[in-house]
């Protein structure tokens, strides 16, 4: 499998749990240097989101592919956040690999903080979805905030948190929820809410995934959303991209 944003903050937690779980790894990275703290077991490929040949390179014979991308520095949320979307569903060459796409919780939120930021990762759920390709959508909390003790976790749909609540979830715990959903088949298109709770670790998730209402297929937005937004309202780089990689 590939993991894009591999030596982000999470994805060095993300790529030493899927080698742990004996997966084929592959870390898209941009800069070689930051991929030398990643376990040598994952093969590295080099590149740009904007390299389709290195991009098809690190996809190629995966039958997964994890995105724990995002936008830091000067980059813009359109270019990462959202690009990265796009980038990855064309570099996959007609295929039909699982995404697991990481985003936030509150990006169906019209005002709050980063507003400009959630919803351009709004936007590349929306795409993946319309995409066809089974897809499981993971919106976790504020990273690292966690409470001693809260090492259970509390799954939710619908969106309700708002950003600015600050509630927590540890990156483990992310990366707990990538490789769980890539062996779990109820994990297959459902999105949800992902925060750090008081209790144990999680030692279920397959029945955590199975008790989640599934995204209607189709449909742009996750299962329990609270709106639509309307495609009118929407920029034109979305719009030709939807276009161009909607299927069904």
């Amino acid at each position: 499998m590939a993991v894009i944003g591999a030596t982000g903050s999470v994805g060095r937690v993300v790529v030493p749990a899927l080698v742990a779980a004996r997966h084929d790894t592959v870390a898209f990275v941009r800069d070689p240097a930051r991929a030398s703290s990643l376990p040598p077991q994952a093969e590295r490929v080099v590149g740009d989101l904007d390299d389709p040949v290195a991009l098809a390179t690190a996809l190629r014979g995966a039958d997964a592919v994890v995105m724990v991308h995002g936008a830091s520095g000067s980059a813009r949320p359109e270019d990462v956040d959202y690009g990265a979307v796009p980038a990855v569903l064309r570099a996959t060459g007609g295929t039909r690999p699982h995404v697991v796409l990481m985003t936030s919780m509150a990006v169906t939120h019209a005002t709050g903080s980063w507003r400009e930021a959630m919803h351009w990762k709004r936007r590349g759920e929306r795409l993946l979805r319309a995409s066809g390709l089974p897809a499981t959508v993971i919106r976790p909390g504020w990273f690292d905030l966690e409470p001693a003790g809260h090492q259970a976790v509390t799954l939710e749909q619908g969106d309700a948190t708002h950003v600015d609540s600050r509630r927590p979830v540890a990156r483990s715990q992310i990366a707990d929820a990538v490789v769980a959903s890539l062996s779990c088949p109820a994990a297959l298109g459902v999105t949800f809410e992902l925060f750090a709770s008081a209790g144990a670790p999680e030692r279920d998730w397959c029945a955590r995934f199975e008790a989640l209402a599934h995204d209607e297929p189709g449909r742009l937005d996750g299962a329990c959303d609270p709106r639509d937004p309307r495609l009118e309202d929407e920029p034109e780089r979305f719009l030709r991209d939807l276009s161009a990689l909607r299927r069904g």
